[in-house]
């Protein structure tokens, strides 16, 4: 079995990538506990006319809103300036693994090699090594979406994956 496709990175994917990885780690929910808890503590303080309540709105908006926007910014930066991301990269998904191409050059990455596999509502994410993964856009992957799926149930380990039930 095998598929082929290409993907093209955008701002929107990148930072929907972006904000899945930052909120399903410990920094990100944190910082929507502690936003939670400023703004509880706002309304608490305002209810008992507390003089300088407004600095924990202050501070909650800051974990809201901050956050994401740097996220935004850090995406949109990559996919202006990074040179992998101007051209569309091209995968080819088989049994043996994953071949990258862009161009000239080309890059394998072993089954083996996978760490894990989330899915999100618009993409597929391949991560070889914590921090960074493969960004497959659902939307881009066209017919070759069931074929991948198969393909990474057949040679990931089934505790690394997560991805939708397909019905």
């Amino acid at each position: 079995m095998k598929a082929e496709f290409e993907i093209k990175i955008t701002t929107g994917s990148m930072y929907r990538f972006l904000m899945y990885h930052t909120y399903h780690e410990l920094s990100g929910i944190f910082s929507i506990i502690a936003g939670a808890v400023l703004l509880a503590l706002y309304i608490w303080a305002r209810r008992g006319n507390g003089v300088n309540s407004w600095i924990y709105l202050a501070f909650s908006i800051l974990f809201f809103v901050y956050l994401p926007w740097t996220l935004y910014t850090r995406a949109a930066r990559q996919a202006r300036l990074n040179p992998v991301f101007k051209k569309p990269l091209g995968y080819f998904v088989s049994d043996e693994g994953i071949i990258v191409t862009q161009g000239k050059e080309s890059n394998e990455a072993k089954w083996e090699s996978v760490l894990k596999v989330r899915e999100t509502g618009q993409s597929i994410l391949i991560y070889t090594n914590p921090k960074s993964a493969f960004i497959w856009v659902k939307a881009q992957m066209g017919t070759q979406e069931a074929a991948v799926r198969e393909l990474i149930l057949a040679h990931v380990d089934a505790k690394k994956v997560k991805l939708a039930k397909r019905r």
